[in-house]
């Protein structure tokens, strides 16, 4: 075989393969599938709770359903409830309670049903021993309890039917202050 034999059998053998991959790829492997490029991180996600955990795979927090509406519980690194974000229900507005290194509730603040806001403080008992809040009309009510949960002292406006539980209905003034007996009757009020 010259040289030029072998040069033509060369370029026939290229051309032979070139046709032959052709043929190959169009009969035989069929029309590739390339994945989609994504523009960016996907923009939403679903799912009834989240987790956040440590390197540990202790849970630190969770986002979710509890109490019939949406919230964010915060936990200590030993896993003990600490803090919860939520709306417990659609008539209610937002709480965020705290919690002691025991998990008892100890201070919570939020809207009430009808979105006056108030701030409550609990004693380690679990106790509600001190109520902060505005009435219906914005006026402020503090009142301080005894550990039976019974009204002791009241500053501020309030419906005094409350305290009188006759049905009669007195509004006492915002600058008003009210000490009452262990038996819930007033002992001394002002002005």
């Amino acid at each position: 075989m010259n040289k030029k034999q072998f040069s033509l059998l060369l370029v026939l053998s290229l051309l032979a393969g070139l046709v032959g991959g052709i043929l190959t790829s169009q009969f035989f492997l069929g029309t590739p599938v390339l994945a989609e490029k994504m523009a960016g991180p996907p923009k939403i996600v679903i799912a009834e709770e989240f987790r956040l955990v440590d390197r540990e795979g202790k849970i630190l927090s969770t986002w979710g359903m509890y109490a019939g509406g949406p919230g964010i519980v915060l936990f200590n690194k030993n896993g003990q409830f600490r803090a919860v974000f939520s709306l417990t229900s659609p008539e209610e507005g937002p709480v965020l309670t705290f919690a002691d290194n025991k998990g008892n509730h100890r201070a919570i603040v939020g809207l009430g049903a009808e979105r006056q806001p108030y701030v409550t403080l609990r004693d380690q008992a679990g106790k509600e021993r001190i109520s902060l809040s505005l009435d219906d009309e914005g006026d402020p009510y503090l009142a301080l309890y005894d550990q039976a949960e019974n009204e002791r002292a009241i500053l501020g406006t309030m419906d005094f039917t409350k305290v009188k539980r006759t049905g009669s209905i007195e509004k006492r003034s915002v600058s008003s202050l009210i000490l009452l007996g262990k038996d819930g009757q007033i002992t001394w009020k002002t002005p």
